[in-house]
């Protein structure tokens, strides 16, 4: 996976779908405004630090109970798991944001280099689970295509059991022929805006809004493996072009392959 288009792609996600910053003293001081988020750990951008915990922490959690388990995480307890993941924090713990930001503060000045650490911390995710889930034919087809990759990348914030879902989805697909990308990723999107899960379908119904026309920068366009297959079938296309070249070099080789040069 080419780690350029990664981020980009991972930054549109945060840009269009994650929230910004939520401490668990937010709720303590308003239960009656945050009370939906009991379950809630320190976030930003997504990322839970509790709910989250393997993502940064190579430490096992001590408690499932989020409030109890700030003392573990501000006592350093824990052992980071990567440097990413400790620079993430711990650039947050020292812009005291605990105390210093408000509900969805997005970071101010500290947002390129957050934002940026994000998508370096969710890559490995990334790679674990499309390693895991995705067949080889369907993990090219996923990576030659950005609007379909963007639907696996946020799946690592949907979580592991999500990921595993639309893979199986989607590997079903492609196992019995299908090719086409725009069909592909129609496919993709229903298995969210179908959902039961009112999340997933919300957020199935926000991606669906804009998902057909994204597009990587021009610059980076060269880093996408393309699979063929896209669109209107750039990949069918080539195979008959091959065919009908073979075909004429070989009705040409008939007629004169007994003639002087």
């Amino acid at each position: 996976m080419n780690e350029a288009v990664f981020d980009y792609v991972t930054g549109v996600v945060i840009d269009k779908l994650e929230g910004g910053y939520f401490h668990p003293d937010m709720r303590t001081n308003n239960p009656s405004k945050f009370g939906a988020y009991h379950r809630s750990g320190e976030t930003m951008f997504g990322l839970d630090r509790h709910a989250g915990h393997s993502l940064y922490y190579s430490t096992p959690r001590k408690t499932k109970d989020v409030l109890e388990n700030l003392k573990y995480i501000y006592n350093g307890s824990y052992q980071y798991k990567s440097d990413d993941a400790k620079e993430f924090w711990t650039t947050i713990d020292n812009a005291n944001a605990r105390k210093n930001w408000s509900w969805l503060d997005r970071g101010g000045n500290l947002y390129p280099k957050l934002r940026k650490l994000t998508g370096r911390i969710m890559l490995p995710q990334y790679t674990y689970l499309s390693n895991k889930y995705l067949s080889a034919k369907s993990r090219e087809i996923v990576e030659s295509d950005p609007r379909i990759l963007f639907h696996f990348i946020y799946a690592c914030w949907n979580g592991s059991g999500w990921f595993k879902k639309f893979a199986e989805k989607f590997n079903d697909a492609v196992a019995s022929g299908t090719t086409n990308k725009n069909t592909l990723l129609g496919i993709a999107i229903k298995s969210r805006t179908q959902s039961d899960i009112k999340l997933i379908s919300d957020g199935g119904n926000k991606i669906n809004a804009f998902i057909y026309d994204f597009k990587v920068p021009s610059n980076l366009q060269s880093e996408i493996k393309d699979s063929g297959g896209s669109g209107g079938g750039s990949g069918i296309m080539n195979g008959l072009l091959l065919g009908l070249g073979f075909v004429a070099g070989w009705i040409l080789w008939r007629k004169y392959k007994n003639k002087p040069i």
